[in-house]
C-alpha cells in the first residue's frame, strides 16, 4: 500500500481553481457538477463560495451561507475557507461569471449575500433541475415491497459521476414538519399508533430502528480498470429528521476483493444505524477503495453536510411555503449538498479512493416496508461496482394511515367532504355492485385487505377479507353480474391473485394468477364481454390481458404502448370505447397525463390532453353523467378534475365544496345510485 501524498495548501487552491474555471472537465467532480445542469444547478456551492468571500472580506455570513460554512467548516479551517472565497472572487472579477456556478449569485457585489429568502423564490426551478438530474431519483416505497430490482438506467448513469441521490419515498405522501406521516393503524377506533392526548391532538411519533450492512456483491472491481485487487471499506452518515443527532459509521476493510465476491461484514460490525426516528432517515453512504488509505474526516464531513439539509429543509417548511416535509425538497438540497461533498473530496484527494456515493431517503411508507421484508439491496456504481446487502433489524415499523373520506357529485354538484372512522395505509377501491357501494382498504399495521359496504346511507364496519395482504390497493370491477377483485400478494412469491363475489355477501378464496412480478397497484374495467385488466410492470412500462369469464386463466400479459410509468393507472370504459390515463415518467413526460383509448376494432390511440396537466401521482378515470371524468392531484396537491364528452377537456375544477382537499396519493371514483362517488385519504 503506498503512502498517502496530502497536497500543500497552494496545489488545494489551484486544484479548485482548475475545478471552477473549467480547465478539469474530465474529472468526476467537474462532471458531477456539470450533468443534469440547468441553469441553476450548484446553487449551494455558489453560496458557500460567495458567503466564503463575504466573511474574507468583512461581511457578515446570511442565514444560509452560515448553515452551509459551518457545515464545511466542521472539518476545513476557517484560513483555507475564506481562502476558497478568494479564488472565487479572482475568477468571477477575471471572468465576469464562472461557468458551474450560477449567475444570480456570481453577479452579486460582495455586499449582497444569498440567503434562505433567495433560495426560496429560485427553489423552483432548482428543484426541477434536480429531479431532471438522471442521477436523482424518488422511487414509489412500492418498488421496495415488490423487491424489484433498481433501475438499469439509474444505476448506468451513476457510473458518470459514482454520486447519486435517491429518495423512497411517494411525492405524494404528506408528511409532517417532524418528517411523520399520520401515525393512526387502527380501524373503526382502535388505537392510533402515535397515541392521542386528551386535548385530541397528535402526539410526535418515533419508532426505534436498526440497519446492518449485511454484505456486498462485486459486479466490477476498482482494480479491473488497471489490474489488481481492491481492498474496500464503507462509511455511513445518517441523519433523522428531528429525532436527535444523527450518527456516522466506518466499516472494517475487506481486502484482496475482486469481481464476482461476495463478502460479508462480521456480525454486529455493520451496524451503520440504531437509534430512533420520527419517520424519516436519510443517510449517505460511501464506497471506499482504501489503496491510499483512509481518511475518517470524509465521514464526519458528510455528516455535518446531512445536518445542513435537514436545516435548510426546516428553514424552507417555515411560514406558508410548504405544508409539511417535501420530499423533492429534501431530494433537490440532498444533491446540491452532495456536489458539494464530492468537490470538496476532490479538492483534498491526489487519488481516486472513493469509488461511488448514494444520498437515500427513506420515508415512514420505506421503512415500515423494509422493517416488513427484512432486507434491501442498493447499487453503488463508480469507479468500481458494487451491490450492497442491508438488513433491518430493529422494531417492526407501522405503515403511516390516513383517513378515507369521500365526496359524491349528483350530476355535476359536488357535496362537501365526509370523513369516515375508517384508516387506510393506500388509497382505497370503490365498486357498485348489487346495489351497494363495495370499498376496498389496506389496514396500516396488518397490511390486510379490509372490506366496508355503503347500504343506503350506512358504512357497514370494516371486515377482513380472509388472509389477504397486500402492499398495493386492490383492483375491483363487475363483470357478468359478480364482483372481480384483483391483488398483489404481500408474500411476493404469489404475485397477482384474484377473487370473485357472486351475491355482495362473501369473497372467494383467491387464485393465483400467471402475472408473477407486479409492481404497483393493477387497475380493472369490462370491456367487450371481457374482463381487462392494466398492470405496471418492473421496468416502469405498461402491460395489458384479460379475462373471458370461461377459461380458468387470464391471458397472456402483452405491451401496449411504450410509455412508462411509477404510478397507478386510471382505467375504465365507457360505451364502446377503453379509457387509459398515465402519469408519465422522464424526458418531457414527466409528471403530464397522457390518456390513450381503445375502440372495438384497432390498437390503443393517443388522446390529447391539455399540455399544462402536471400531476403528483396517477389519474383516476370514472364515467358519469354521460361524460368521461379525470381526477388529477396536481402538483400543489390539490385534488381537481375534468370531464370530457367529445369535445374538449373541461377546465380543470376543484372537487368538492368548501375546503381544498389535498389527499395522500391516488383516489378511487365509481358511480352509484346515479352519483358519483371519489374515495381519497387525507
Amino acid at each position: 500500500m503506498a503512502d498517502r501524498v496530502r497536497a500543500t495548501e497552494q496545489e488545494r487552491l489551484e486544484r479548485l481553481r482548475g475545478l471552477l474555471s473549467g480547465q478539469r472537465t474530465q474529472d468526476r467532480a467537474a462532471r458531477a457538477l456539470t450533468l443534469g445542469q440547468g441553469g441553476s444547478g450548484n446553487m449551494l456551492l455558489g453560496a458557500l463560495l460567495h458567503g466564503a468571500d463575504r466573511l474574507r472580506q468583512g461581511q457578515t455570513p446570511t442565514d444560509l451561507e452560515q448553515i452551509l460554512l459551518t457545515a464545511v467548516g466542521a472539518q476545513l479551517s476557517g484560513a483555507e475557507t475564506r481562502q476558497w472565497g478568494g479564488v472565487y472572487r479572482e475568477l468571477v472579477d477575471a471572468q465576469g461569471r464562472v461557468a458551474l456556478l450560477p449567475e444570480r449569485i456570481t453577479s452579486r457585489p460582495v455586499t449582497q449575500g444569498y440567503s434562505m429568502a433567495d433560495l426560496r423564490q429560485d427553489l423552483p426551478r432548482l428543484q426541477a433541475d434536480a429531479l431532471a438530474c438522471p442521477t436523482v431519483q424518488i422511487v414509489s416505497p412500492a418498488v421496495a415491497a415488490s423487491g424489484q430490482p433498481e433501475d438499469p438506467a439509474f444505476i448506468e448513469a451513476m457510473a458518470e459521476t459514482g454520486f447519486a441521490v435517491t429518495a423512497f419515498a411517494d411525492v405524494t405522501e404528506p408528511l409532517t414538519a417532524t418528517g411523520a406521516a399520520d401515525a393512526g393503524i387502527g380501524q373503526s377506533g382502535e388505537a392510533l399508533a402515535g397515541g392521542e392526548s386528551e386535548d385530541g391532538s397528535r402526539a410526535a411519533t418515533t419508532f426505534r430502528m436498526k440497519l446492518e450492512m449485511e454484505s456486498f456483491y462485486v459486479n466490477r472491481a476498482v482494480g479491473d480498470q488497471g489490474g489488481g485487487r481492491d481492498e474496500i471499506y464503507w462509511t455511513a452518515a445518517t441523519s433523522r429528521g428531528n429525532a436527535g443527532a444523527g450518527t456516522i459509521f466506518e466499516s472494517e476493510e475487506f481486502g484482496a476483493v475482486k469481481k464476482g465476491d461476495r463478502r460479508h461484514f462480521t456480525a454486529g460490525e455493520g451496524v451503520f444505524f440504531d437509534g430512533t426516528s420520527d419517520g424519516y432517515i436519510g443517510t449517505t453512504i460511501c464506497c471506499w477503495e482504501a489503496d491510499q488509505s483512509n481518511d475518517e474526516w470524509w465521514n464526519a464531513l458528510r455528516k455535518a453536510l446531512n445536518e445542513a439539509v435537514d436545516r435548510i429543509d426546516e428553514a424552507l417548511t417555515i411560514g406558508d411555503y410548504l405544508t409539511g416535509f417535501s420530499v423533492p425538497l429534501w431530494v433537490t438540497i440532498s444533491w446540491e449538498i452532495g456536489k458539494l461533498f464530492v468537490s470538496i473530496i476532490d479538492y483534498f484527494r491526489n487519488y481516486d479512493d472513493l469509488s461511488s456515493c448514494r444520498t437515500i431517503g427513506m420515508s415512514r411508507q420505506d421503512l415500515a416496508v423494509l422493517s416488513h421484508r427484512g432486507h434491501t439491496n442498493w447499487h453503488f456504481n463508480g469507479d468500481g461496482y458494487h451491490e450492497l446487502r442491508v438488513k433491518y433489524t430493529g422494531e417492526k415499523v407501522p405503515f403511516p394511515a390516513g383517513t378515507l373520506e369521500y365526496v359524491t357529485y349528483t350530476g355535476d354538484t359536488a357535496s362537501a367532504p365526509v370523513p369516515l372512522p375508517f384508516k387506510s395505509m393506500n388509497f382505497p377501491a370503490l365498486a357498485s355492485f348489487k346495489g351497494k357501494l363495495h370499498a376496498l382498504f389496506l389496514d396500516a399495521s396488518t397490511q390486510g385487505v379490509m372490506w366496508t359496504v355503503l347500504d343506503g346511507q350506512t358504512w357497514s364496519t370494516p371486515v377482513r377479507v380472509h388472509r389477504w395482504r397486500s402492499y398495493f390497493t386492490p383492483a375491483m370491477a363487475v363483470y357478468r353480474g359478480k364482483l372481480y377483485c384483483v391483488l398483489v400478494a404481500a408474500d411476493n412469491e404469489s404475485g397477482m391473485v384474484w377473487s370473485v363475489n357472486e351475491d355482495g355477501t362473501s369473497w372467494a378464496q383467491t387464485t393465483k394468477s400467471r402475472n408473477t412480478y407486479l409492481n404497483k397497484a393493477p387497475a380493472l374495467a369490462a370491456w367487450r364481454d371481457q374482463l381487462w385488466m392494466v398492470h405496471v410492470g418492473e421496468d416502469g412500462m405498461l402491460w395489458e390481458n384479460y379475462y373471458d369469464g370461461t377459461d380458468p386463466e387470464w391471458s397472456r400479459s402483452s405491451q401496449h404502448h411504450p410509455w412508462r410509468t411509477d404510478s397507478p393507472v386510471g382505467f375504465t370504459a365507457q360505451g364502446s370505447t377503453l379509457w387509459q390515463a398515465t402519469r408519465g415518467k422522464g424526458d418531457d413526460r414527466q409528471d403530464r397525463v397522457d390518456v390513450t383509448y381503445a375502440e372495438f376494432s384497432g390498437g390503443w390511440k393517443d388522446f390529447s390532453s391539455p399540455p399544462g396537466w402536471r400531476v403528483s401521482c396517477g389519474p383516476t378515470l370514472a364515467t358519469h353523467n354521460n361524460r368521461l371524468w379525470i381526477f388529477l392531484r396536481n402538483t400543489n396537491g390539490t385534488l381537481v378534475s375534468s370531464t370530457h364528452s367529445g369535445g374538449a377537456w373541461s377546465t380543470t375544477q376543484p372537487v368538492g365544496t368548501g375546503t381544498e382537499i389535498k389527499p395522500m396519493d391516488e383516489v378511487a371514483a365509481a358511480t352509484h345510485s346515479n352519483k358519483l362517488y371519489v374515495m381519497y385519504r387525507r
